[in-house]
């Protein structure tokens, strides 16, 4: 089998910022991933950077306590910024520890310039609710004009979990604001890593045309 263009030949954790004047410079294409803190992102980022420990997973649900900046170099010498946001539903945190993330998390979200891309997961057992909602119509807030266009794809995770037959029925189920692109995707089976790997270089290279909604087979 021939090496793909999007294999990642080079990836290294760059930086991490717990307060919006910690941000590092933005230099190039940045690609942000967010969902609840037990959705499987940090499984899904080191998936996606084929390697094993790169990004931290835990256990526990609220790991993550910044925004963390990974570096990623595809096999075609493409650089990405992909960016791991902290997880919602950290009922472990302080209100005061949540609302400080709450505002890096917005300031980042919107007046970030490179951001072309905000991956939204959700559990493929239970849709798209009203938190993940509530971050797409965020998302969409963000001044195009002045900041660059940015697109969402919302991935469900975890599709090992759903028989292969029902993959495509359950993924149709889910409600998705217009223009949102979703596809599934399996840390665990590498399932959906092809397909979403594509739809981030599309978001990334603006000016290509936009892929259609993709689903697995």
């Amino acid at each position: 089998m021939s090496a793909a263009p999007w294999d990642i030949v080079q990836a290294e954790f760059e930086a991490g910022a717990a307060v919006s004047d910690s941000l590092p410079a933005a230099l190039g294409v940045e690609i942000a991933f967010a969902g609840r803190s037990n959705v499987g992102k940090s499984s899904l980022l080191n998936a996606l950077m084929q390697r094993r420990n790169l990004v931290r997973t835990s256990s526990t649900p609220g790991c993550t306590r910044q925004i963390n900046f990974f570096r990623a170099t595809a096999r075609d010498e493409a650089v990405f910024r992909l960016v791991d946001l902290p997880g919602y539903g950290y009922a472990k945190r302080s209100k005061t520890e949540r609302a400080a993330w709450g505002r890096l998390i917005e300031h980042y979200l919107l007046e970030r310039d490179w951001l072309r891309a905000v991956v939204v997961l959700v559990d493929v057992r239970r849709g798209v609710e009203s938190e993940e909602q509530e971050l797409i119509d965020f998302v969409r807030q963000r001044d195009v004009k002045r900041v660059g266009p940015c697109r969402v794809i919302v991935v469900a995770t975890k599709i090992d979990k759903v028989p292969k037959s029902k993959r495509k029925a359950t993924l149709a189920k889910f409600s998705l604001p217009k223009g949102a692109r979703r596809l599934g995707v399996s840390a665990v089976t590498g399932d959906g890593i092809e397909p979403l790997w594509k739809q981030l270089r599309k978001a990334a290279f603006v000016g290509q045309e936009a892929v259609e909604d993709v689903a697995p087979t």
